[in-house]
C-alpha cells in the first residue's frame, strides 16, 4: 500500500526531465512532504480530458482517490490498485486500457509494524532521482460537476522494501514512460538495489504537519517525537 508521499521538487524541473508540458499557471501546486489521500496532485499523462489518445505529454492536477465515471460519491474511494488484478476489476479495468499516468515523487512513506506500534519509514531512489509512480485515472461527471481522480498502482515489495511492508508502488523508469503511457509496457518488479529507506519521525502521521524535515532520518527507530 502507498498512503503518503513527498513531492518537494519544483514541478517545472520535473516537466523538463520527462519532456512534459508543466502545470498551467492557473493550477499551481505547492511543494509538500506529506501528500495524503484526497489531495490534488500533478499527474503526467498523454491522454486528453475526453480520452483522446497520444496528445502531447502534459501535467494535470487530479485528486488522489479514484472515482470511476459510473460511481456514486463514496468515503471509500480507492487510493491504490493492485497491478496484478487491475486489468480485470470493474473499478479499474477501463482506466487500465485507456487512462494511464504517473505521478512524480521524491519518495513515499510506509509504516512498519513493531512492538512499539506503527513506525513510519521513508523510501526513495538510492540516486535521489525522481520516483515516477504508475497511476490509473478516471473522469467523473455529474450534474455539471467534473472530477479527475487517480489510484496508485502497487506491486509486491522487492528486497529493498519488503522488511517494512509487503507492497510498494509500481515505479516507472524515465525510459519506460512512453511505453507505459501508451499502454504497451509489461510491468516488471523494481530491481533490488534501486530503493533506499530510513525511519522518520511519527510527526508524518498527522496530515497537517508539513516540511522537508518529515522525510529526514531519525537517529534510531524508536526515538521519535
Amino acid at each position: 500500500m502507498c498512503g503518503r508521499f513527498a513531492l518537494g521538487r519544483p514541478i517545472e524541473e520535473i516537466a523538463r526531465e520527462v519532456r512534459s508540458e508543466p502545470l498551467s499557471d492557473l493550477t499551481p501546486f505547492a511543494p509538500s512532504w506529506n501528500v495524503s489521500p484526497q489531495q490534488w496532485v500533478p499527474v503526467i499523462t498523454q491522454t486528453g480530458v475526453h480520452s483522446e489518445k497520444n496528445v502531447p505529454r502534459h501535467m494535470r492536477l487530479m485528486r488522489w482517490g479514484l472515482r470511476p465515471s459510473w460511481a456514486k460519491t463514496s468515503p471509500r474511494e480507492p487510493i491504490n490498485a493492485r497491478c496484478e488484478t487491475a486489468h480485470e476489476k470493474p473499478m479499474f479495468r477501463n482506466a487500465w486500457k485507456q487512462r494511464r499516468g504517473v505521478i512524480p515523487a521524491d519518495g513515499w512513506y510506509e509504516w512498519m509494524s513493531t512492538p512499539q506500534g506503527k513506525a513510519p519509514w521513508y523510501h526513495f531512489h538510492m540516486d535521489e532521482s525522481t520516483c515516477y509512480m504508475a497511476v490509473l485515472w478516471e473522469t467523473w461527471n455529474h450534474e455539471g460537476s467534473s472530477l479527475e481522480s487517480f489510484a496508485i498502482l502497487t506491486t509486491e515489495a522487492n528486497q529493498d522494501c519488503k522488511e517494512v511492508h509487503r507492497r510498494m508502488p509500481v515505479l516507472i523508469e524515465t525510459h519506460e514512460l512512453k511505453s507505459w503511457l501508451e499502454g504497451s509496457l509489461t510491468l516488471t518488479p523494481t530491481p533490488e538495489g534501486r530503493v533506499d529507506r530510513h525511519p522518520v519521525s511519527r510527526r508524518v502521521n498527522n496530515t497537517t504537519n508539513e516540511g522537508p524535515e518529515l522525510s529526514e532520518p531519525i537517529p534510531r527507530l524508536f526515538i521519535q517525537e
